[in-house]
């Protein structure tokens, strides 16, 4: 008899890693990994990937290895270390200005802005005199801009509300200047202009 239960243990006790085993084979995935290390900004190419065979599980959020082509071309959002496995968050957005403009980031108190602005729309970023201004009267002209983005100030809050404006790349240090000394704001301009 105690040879009969040991024997029925160790077929119960294989059989349940058996299954254990086909199991975690079949949780394995080939995914992509970095070749080499990349730089944030720096667009991906087939030579910064490579194909790694892991045992995923579900919380684990990677780039399958049949999507390279989505990633190819893109640019990263974060530095990317040789031997890494490549996530969806690790990817980036290409610049949004066109060429020769850069993205300057204006932050605003209400009133000194249209409050319909939207992403689309041509403003001019306007030179202002504050009561915190060293000069009395404003400097400057008008710099064209087309809104890219606006982050809304939640309506409780004090916050100020940020544009995302493209400003050719000349006339960007100048608007981020005003932005920083809090001597900007915005007009919106006709589309007839």
């Amino acid at each position: 008899m105690p040879l009969v239960v040991v024997g029925v243990l160790l077929v119960v006790g294989c059989a349940l890693g058996f299954a254990d085993a086909s199991l975690s084979l079949a949780s394995h995935q080939d995914v992509l990994g970095v070749a080499q290390p990349v730089a944030v900004g720096q667009v991906l190419t087939a030579g910064d990937l490579r194909p790694v065979r892991v045992s995923t599980g579900a919380a684990l959020a990677v780039v399958p290895a049949g999507e390279e082509a989505s990633v190819v071309g893109r640019p990263v959002a974060v530095a990317l270390a040789a031997g890494a496995l490549l996530v969806p968050a690790d990817i980036g957005t290409g610049s949004p200005a066109a060429s020769g403009a850069d993205v300057v980031a204006v932050a605003l108190k209400a009133g000194l802005f249209p409050p319909d602005l939207a992403p689309g729309n041509r403003v001019q970023v306007v030179p202002v005199v504050t009561s915190a201004s060293s000069t009395p009267t404003a400097s400057g002209s008008p710099v064209d801009a087309t809104v890219l983005r606006v982050q809304a100030a939640a309506a409780s809050s004090n916050a100020d509300t940020v544009f995302s404006l493209q400003v050719s790349s000349s006339e960007a240090d100048g608007v981020a200047s005003l932005a920083a000394a809090g001597e900007a704001s915005l007009v919106q301009v006709g589309t007839g202009s």
